[in-house]
């Protein structure tokens, strides 16, 4: 007989058990965000636990954003979208990158991919509505020239890029990959810089409204290429940027800081 292996089983914590049963009941019963869930001590003994364990395990759950939680008053489910489950990893991912300069060029080389595979989207779908919209973002950005909103009009023109997609995942991965980029940005408030970053998004739009793929994505890899050559932010910067709280959505502490 052979002889057995050892398979020892994992032990659980409580709270993990009921955090479990927690998303399950969400799931299952149909809650919508803003409905309050059952009362501490109803969910106390429906599992067979104390106040601690469901309290922990309630915490989790607002920590993750699926439930907000109100002194003195009732749970309720959270609105979760796509937006904030990437500020749920905002400031962790914060702290990576501002840990290693090889993550932030590998988060780099991951925009330039992801950025050039938009485009091309952009270039094969874009609609007149969605080349209308394209065009109100950068005539936003000729508005804001010289002003501190600038970048900020400059990030809304790649995202409007990523929103002719139709996916909400790009839409929502590329604001985020921005953000974290932003913490490591470029300094393009600068007269010149931002003339520079006008003509080159000039003739990304053009390459949309050709339809024309293969020039869009040129075009943009050669703007991404030159704003990745344009001087960093010091360090002591950068780790401060990492420790700030992760930002609302679609917001961001500093928004001149961004970049491109």
């Amino acid at each position: 007989m052979p002889e057995l292996k050892k398979r020892p089983v994992q032990r659980r914590k409580l709270s993990d058990a009921v955090f479990d049963q927690l998303v399950a009941l969400l799931r299952e019963e149909g809650f919508r965000p803003g409905d309050q869930l059952p009362a501490e001590r109803e969910l106390m003994d429906s599992f067979g636990v104390g106040r601690p364990v469901v309290r922990e395990a309630m915490q989790r759950l607002a920590g993750m954003g699926m439930i907000t939680i109100q002194h003195g008053e009732r749970a309720r489910v959270g609105q979760v979208d796509l937006d904030s489950v990437f500020n749920q990893i905002d400031l962790p991912a914060r702290h990576l990158l501002s840990s290693s300069a090889r993550n932030v060029d590998h988060l780099r080389e991951a925009r330039v991919f992801i950025e050039a595979g938009l485009v091309r989207l952009a270039a094969e779908r874009a609609s007149d509505d969605d080349l209308a919209r394209l065009a109100s973002a950068l005539g936003a950005m000729r508005g804001a020239r010289g002003s501190d909103e600038f970048v900020a009009a400059d990030m809304a023109f790649h995202v409007e890029i990523a929103r002719i997609s139709g996916n909400p995942i790009f839409v929502a991965g590329s604001r985020a990959i921005l953000q974290w980029m932003a913490d490591y940005g470029r300094d393009m408030l600068r007269a010149k810089g931002q003339q520079q970053t006008l003509d080159e998004h000039e003739r990304i739009l053009q390459c949309i409204v050709a339809h024309d793929p293969a020039a869009a994505e040129k075009a943009i890899r050669a703007h991404l290429d030159r704003t990745a050559r344009l001087p960093a932010r010091p360090a002591a910067e950068r780790g401060a940027a990492a420790r700030r709280p992760p930002s609302g959505k679609g917001s961001h502490p500093n928004e001149k800081e961004r970049f491109a």
